[in-house]
């Protein structure tokens, strides 16, 4: 416990001390590389978003550095839970109703929010033209944030998938539950076989103790490393906290009404260990424009595969 109070005193020490540049120490408007984390679930109710929401509104805390998408399609519970009542959203985009400045939603800690209420896959019902018109305005989030976060929906869902296989990192939320955490590690193993280059981020939600996280976490890190390697880890738990839902009943974040709780300073090491990952430039195969190129691709129908030699006789008599 006495680490985790360590790293959330240091995060905060952090924040007040760098007023004008912000958790990510990066200048907003410098064209220094965005980030793009994707935050899944194998099963509903797991805290996902509430997490997605308040990590943005921590990275934020000093600055307009995050840019949270809200991938939930119809829920906007992201902007719910930052206070905010969205007037537009992708689909206004689009439909050429709207810019990108437009849309996005002032929210707290200074964060904007992107509201989805469209799948991005809709993209597919615009002409070439129109899908690069899109991608092309959505470059010039690399602009406005050092990091976007995008809070996936359902875990089936082909958004979803496309979100996290075009991201630079995926966070996996999951719950001390068998259910949850079987459905969440076969989301993950899923990922992981289809992008070779994919780094996910192992989060406990809702322990009873650190310990279990600990425990559990740990357990399910050992089991997928040894066939991924090191692109899984257990980056942070949050243990069960009445603050967290009295936060979100005042639609607000927990990290902000209730900075000293034992769900926040687990929010704020798990914030500690993000930054680690995504404080030096993306580099080449990541960052925004890299999760643009990639989210193209899954607009495309997938090339079909040449039939074998010793298959073709039968394939043209049958």
């Amino acid at each position: 416990m006495a680490v985790v109070h360590d790293q959330a005193l240091g995060l905060r020490r952090l924040i007040s001390q760098q007023p004008a540049e912000g958790v990510l120490g990066i200048t907003p408007g410098l064209r220094m590389g965005t980030w793009v984390i994707s935050v899944v679930s194998g099963t509903p109710e797991s805290g996902k978003t509430t997490i997605a929401t308040n990590l943005s509104a921590l990275l934020g805390q000093t600055g307009r550095h995050v840019v949270l998408l809200d991938g939930n399609v119809g829920a906007l519970t992201c902007s719910r839970l930052l206070g905010t009542e969205p007037r537009y959203s992708l689909e206004d985009l689009f439909a050429d109703r709207r810019d990108l400045p437009e849309i996005l939603t002032a929210g707290a800690a200074g964060i904007r929010v992107l509201p989805g209420a469209t799948r991005i896959l809709a993209l597919k019902r615009l002409s070439a033209q129109g899908q690069r018109d899109i991608i092309e305005r959505l470059r010039s989030l690399e602009v406005l944030a050092d990091v976007v976060i995008i809070d996936t929906g359902n875990p089936e869902s082909t958004d979803t998938l496309a979100y996290a296989l075009s991201s630079d990192m995926v966070l996996a939320i999951a719950l001390p539950q068998r259910d949850s955490l079987l459905r969440t590690y076969s989301l993950v193993k899923r990922l992981l076989l289809q992008r070779a280059d994919l780094q996910v981020g192992w989060v406990m939600n809702r322990c009873v103790s650190s310990a279990q996280a600990q425990r559990i976490g740990g357990q399910v890190e050992q089991l997928l490393s040894a066939q991924f390697g090191n692109r899984v880890r257990l980056l942070g738990s949050i243990v069960e906290d009445n603050s967290v839902s009295a936060a979100a009943e005042q639609s607000a974040c927990f990290w902000l009404s209730s900075p000293d709780s034992a769900a926040a300073k687990g929010l704020s090491a798990l914030a500690v260990e993000v930054r680690s990952r995504i404080m030096p430039h993306p580099g080449v195969g990541k960052g925004l424009h890299a999760f643009l190129a990639r989210l193209s691709d899954h607009l495309r129908p997938p090339a079909l595969l040449p039939i074998p030699k010793e298959e073709e006789h039968t394939w043209v008599v049958a």
